[in-house]
């Protein structure tokens, strides 16, 4: 097993080497446990960062198993397993975030990393993106097919959702950079039968947008309507 790094009192960095056997279990470094005073049993608000390329980076609860090990829940497991055993020389770094039990968790909006998004409980966003994939196959409304900058998006905004609709693909959409920033900012939208319905600006600068009143969503499941009606309550269509 390879050593782990004591970054400070709150911190440490957990190699990916040697862990063939043992990717569901991260032991906590010795030193940062005693002084964080990780309890067996307990969950502690821990902040996991990845090496930037890997694209994860989250804020959540992590328990706190026997020898002060961090149990990592089956969905987190099934996406890092990959990453731990292609990349043996990488790591990721844990941080510990409430010290004392029980203490407050700090805002979460204060803690952004190196321009990363903080994430909380949004383990399943890489699941949600690859259903995404699977179902519209590129961009819904162009078909653009370069999955390197596809966003996948909810239609029902994340903030208005509970667990289940965040992690239903149905409550998805996949489009290109443009059309994300314009369905997010609620510059258009689209009718149950996925045509596009365009903002007076959106209609207006339509050319330079690459948009037309004429475009229609690729595809269209039923279950997408009811996701679909609550984001044209939050579009204006004078905007």
């Amino acid at each position: 097993m390879a050593k782990l790094v004591k970054l400070s009192n709150t911190s440490w960095e957990q190699p990916f080497r040697d862990r063939k056997k043992e990717v569901h279990l991260w032991t906590s470094q010795s030193e940062v446990a005693e002084y964080c005073k990780l309890k067996d049993g307990t969950k502690r608000l821990l902040q996991i960062t990845f090496e930037p390329r890997f694209g994860i980076d989250l804020i959540d609860y992590f328990q706190i198993t026997s020898g002060r090990e961090v149990r990592f829940p089956q969905e987190l497991q099934d996406i890092i397993r990959p990453i731990v055993l292609n990349n043996p020389n990488s790591y990721f770094v844990v941080r510990v975030l409430n010290v004392e039990e029980n203490e407050g968790s700090p805002p979460l909006n204060e803690l952004n990393t190196d321009g990363s998004a903080t994430i909380k409980t949004r383990v399943g966003q890489q699941r949600f993106r690859s259903a995404l994939m699977e179902y519209w196959g590129g961009c819904a409304l162009s078909g653009l097919q370069l999955p390197e900058i596809l966003k996948a998006s909810h239609i029902k905004p994340w903030r208005e959702s509970d667990h289940t609709e965040r992690l239903d693909p149905f409550n998805g959409i996949l489009l290109s950079p443009t059309y994300d920033a314009l369905f997010d900012r609620g510059y258009i939208s689209f009718d149950d039968s996925g045509r596009i319905i365009l903002s007076e600006s959106a209609k207006r600068l339509s050319a330079d947008l690459g948009l037309s009143k004429s475009m229609k969503l690729r595809k269209l499941d039923d279950r997408h309507r009811k996701y679909l009606r609550v984001h044209r309550s939050f579009f204006d269509p004078n905007r």
